[in-house]
C-alpha cells in the first residue's frame, strides 16, 4: 500500500504519493504487460506481439507512466478525500516528481482557498428597494396565455376580406432587380396581419385582398435592415392569398384537454400561477441587483484586500475560453481562423478580452464565499425538503421526480444565496 501525506503551506495543499519495493515493481509489471497486449506492429496482430519484441519498441518511460496511472487509479479517492477536508480553491493537479524501476513519488495539489480579508461591512449604507409586479406585467403575460388558447377556423365565404387580426395563408415570392432573393419566397404561410412579422409595409398590401386574388406590390427594405445585401432596396413581392383564417378563442372541451396538457383544472390557476411567477421573477431580479451593488460597496471598503492566485484565475479564463470556443465552432469557424478574423493572437485575446471579466468573477466568487462563512449561512434538511415540495406544488408532480430532475447542488445553491441576501438586508 502506497504512502500518502499531507503537506501545507499558506497557498497549497498537497498530497504526496509514495510507493517502492514489490508494490511498486507490481504495477510495473501490470503495466509492461497492459502496453504489450495493446500495442500495434505492422506484420502483427494486436495483442500478438512477441514479448521480445514488444519490450523493443515500448520504452520505459512509457512503462513508468503507465505504471502511474494504475497506482493513482487504487490510491486516488483516497488522496482526494484528504485534499478536500482542507478548503481548495482549484482543481487537483497530478505530477510525478521521481520515478524508476525502484520507487515513485507524485502528488495530487490544489491552490488553496485564498484568504480574503473584508472592511468594516457596518459602513455600507445601501437600501433594498423592492419593486412591486405591475397589472401591465401580469397583463403582457396573460396575453400570451391567451394567443396558446386559440385555434384557427378557416373563413368558408369567397367574399370575405381580410382584416387585422386574420391570419392569410399565402404563397409569395420576392424580387429585388428582377431576380429572387434568399428568405423571399414561400408556400402556405400563416401570417398572423397585425403581428409585424413581416417587412413594413407588406401586411398593409395584405389587408382587404380575397380567397384566389394575386397582386403584385413594392417593398422598400430599410437602410438599417440586417440583411446588408437588401439594406434600402426595393422589392416586387407577388403574393397569392390561399385562405382567411380566423383566430378564436377555445372553449368547452377544448379548453378544458388544452388547459389540462399545461397541467391545470381552469384559465383562473394559470394566471394564479402566472402572477406568483412573476412575483419570484421580480423578487430575484432585485435580489441579483441588490447584491451586485453590495459586492460593488464591499470592494470599495477601505480595508477590503482580495488577491486572486494566477492558478485560480488561468483556470477560469479556461473556463471561459472553453466556452467560447464550442460557440465559434458551433457556427462553422475553427479559433485559428475566428482570431485572423480579429487581427489577434489567442494569447493577446485571453489577455486582453477574457482576463478582466474572468477576474471580476472570481473576485466576486471570493467574497460571496467569504461572506456565507463570516455569517454562517447553510442548508439544512428542512429547507430542502421544504424547496423540493415548493417546486412539486408549481410544477404539479411528485418530490421523488423532483428529486431525481433536479440537481441537488443547484437547489442549496439557491437556498444560500436566499439564506445570505435576508441576512444581509
Amino acid at each position: 500500500m502506497a504512502n500518502l501525506k499531507l503537506i501545507k503551506n499558506d497557498n497549497y495543499v498537497k498530497v504526496i504519493i509514495k510507493e517502492s519495493g514489490d508494490n511498486w515493481t507490481s504495477f510495473i509489471n501490470k503495466s509492461k504487460k497492459n502496453l504489450i497486449d495493446n500495442l500495434e506492429l505492422k506484420g502483427f496482430r494486436k495483442g500478438n506481439v512477441p514479448e521480445k519484441i514488444a519490450e523493443q519498441n515500448i520504452s520505459k518511460k512509457n512503462i513508468w507512466h503507465k505504471a502511474a496511472d494504475l497506482l493513482i487509479e487504487v490510491e486516488y479517492s483516497k488522496a482526494i478525500q484528504m485534499l478536500t477536508k482542507e478548503k481548495i480553491a482549484t482543481r487537483p493537479t497530478f505530477d510525478i516528481n521521481k520515478v524508476t524501476d525502484e520507487e515513485i513519488e507524485a502528488e495530487l495539489k490544489s491552490v488553496l482557498m485564498p484568504r480574503i480579508k473584508i472592511g468594516n461591512r457596518d459602513l455600507i449604507k445601501i437600501e433594498f428597494k423592492p419593486e412591486k409586479v405591475t397589472e401591465e406585467e401580469i397583463n403582457i403575460e396573460v396575453k400570451q396565455l391567451n394567443e396558446m388558447l386559440t385555434k384557427t377556423i378557416n373563413v368558408e365565404d369567397e367574399k370575405a376580406v381580410v382584416k387585422v387580426g386574420d391570419v392569410a395563408n399565402i404563397d409569395f415570392l420576392g424580387k429585388t432587380n428582377g431576380k429572387p432573393f434568399e428568405g423571399g419566397d414561400s408556400k402556405d404561410f400563416d401570417l398572423e396581419i397585425g403581428s409585424k412579422s413581416f417587412i413594413d409595409g407588406f401586411e398593409e398590401e395584405i389587408i382587404g385582398m380575397t380567397k384566389g386574388q394575386i397582386k403584385n406590390f413594392k417593398i422598400t427594405f430599410s437602410k438599417q435592415y440586417p440583411e446588408k445585401d437588401l439594406a434600402g432596396k426595393e422589392a416586387v413581392f407577388t403574393v397569392t392569398l390561399n385562405m382567411i383564417k380566423k383566430i378564436t378563442l377555445l372553449k368547452g372541451k377544448e379548453l378544458e384537454t388544452k388547459l389540462k396538457s399545461f397541467g391545470f383544472d381552469s384559465k383562473d390557476d394559470i394566471v394564479t400561477r402566472i402572477r406568483e411567477v412573476a412575483i419570484e421573477k421580480k423578487e430575484q431580479m432585485e435580489n441579483d441587483k441588490f447584491f451586485r451593488e453590495y459586492i460593488n460597496e464591499i470592494i470599495k471598503l477601505k480595508d477590503t484586500n482580495v488577491i486572486i492566485p494566477q492558478e485560480i484565475l488561468d483556470q477560469e479564463i479556461e473556463k471561459e475560453f472553453k466556452r467560447m470556443e464550442v460557440q465559434i465552432v458551433e457556427q462553422g469557424m475553427n479559433m485559428k481562423d475566428y482570431f485572423k478574423m480579429l487581427g489577434t493572437s489567442e494569447i493577446e485575446f485571453r489577455s486582453n478580452n477574457l482576463k478582466d471579466s474572468a477576474t471580476k468573477r472570481v473576485r466576486d466568487g471570493l467574497i460571496y464565499s467569504h461572506l456565507i462563512e463570516e455569517l454562517k449561512i447553510e442548508v439544512k434538511d428542512e429547507d430542502l425538503e421544504s424547496e423540493y415540495k415548493k417546486i412539486a406544488k408549481d410544477s404539479k408532480t411528485s418530490i421523488e421526480k423532483v428529486k431525481k430532475q433536479i440537481n441537488k447542488e443547484s437547489i442549496e445553491s439557491n437556498i444560500i444565496f436566499i439564506k445570505l441576501i435576508n441576512k444581509i438586508k
